[in-house]
């Protein structure tokens, strides 16, 4: 099964559990930082690295949607949780909503934090070329390519400390192929509802594609209900940006309703830490 770790409290009702997968630069260490504060919170979640990443680096495969939703229900199984919620962050957001759409009956609920389109970013064959030479490029590139889109918003010791995470927690080889999965494909059945109550965390600023207006946009279409609670002074990174006020957010929708969790984005602090 895919390497994993459970964090959060043993004697979490089974209604709040959760699986939570990872984006394209790292691994789920992006969650280190909440670990000191989910001792005390009510939910129980499993870290899950995808293959090719952190504890399932070495683990081969074809990287696709399929195959990694596929190793999130066997994990869920593993673990013994009938009924689980999924939490997806950037690429593996269209892993849980894909999870959520082929195993309705299991999936409690869904949280995607800074989501692509459900049906992919749609590259052009020579943005595709140039993500997957990325992938396989040198640090130098990589470094180019983070100044890029983060501009200067964040201090550099932030966009080397990413550079040297993309690095450690991930082979290139599966960094590259699954540019495919938020760059080509997107959601196998992208019109496919997603019958749990969904919840997009977005941050003010992401990029473009991953913003509240196009989150809303995109996922509205899909799901039966949805919130979209947008974190202000913050970019991709809601986990290790601003994490106190991440996780409350988190909390809210897995313990309690998606109505309570999007009203905290109008509680929101003027400014978030790094």
């Amino acid at each position: 099964m895919l390497g994993h770790r459970l964090v959060g409290s043993p004697a979490a009702s089974a209604a709040h559990v959760a699986i939570v997968t990872n984006d394209w630069l790292s691994d789920t260490s992006t969650w280190d930082g909440l670990l000191p504060l989910l001792a005390a919170s009510p939910v129980r979640l499993c870290l899950a690295d995808l293959r090719g990443y952190g504890l399932a680096r070495d683990r081969e495969g074809a990287c696709t949607i399929e195959e990694a939703a596929g190793d999130v229900l066997e994990l869920a199984a593993a673990l013994g949780w009938e009924r689980f919620a999924v939490v997806g962050h950037s690429m593996s957001s269209l892993i849980a909503l894909h999870v959520a759409q082929i195993a309705p009956e299991r999936v409690t609920r869904a949280v995607v934090i800074g989501p692509p389109p459900p049906a992919g970013l749609g590259y052009d064959d020579a943005t595709f070329a140039a993500v997957r030479a990325l992938a396989l490029g040198d640090d130098e590139a990589r470094l180019r390519f983070l100044r890029v889109i983060w501009s200067d918003r964040l201090s550099e010791g932030w966009t080397r400390f990413k550079l040297a995470e993309w690095r450690r927690t991930s082979r290139a080889e599966a960094v590259a192929e699954y540019a495919a999965l938020f760059g080509r494909r997107g959601l196998p059945e992208p019109t496919r509802t997603i019958q749990c109550p969904l919840l997009a965390v977005t941050g003010e600023h992401d990029s473009e594609p991953m913003r509240r207006d196009a989150a809303a946009r995109g996922l509205a279409p899909i799901a039966s209900t949805l919130g979209v609670a947008e974190i202000p002074a913050c970019g991709h990174y809601p986990m290790q940006e601003t994490p106190p006020w991440f996780l409350r957010v988190v909390e809210r929708f897995l313990c309690d309703d998606l109505g309570r969790a999007h009203a905290l984005q109008r509680e929101a602090p003027g400014a978030g830490g790094v």
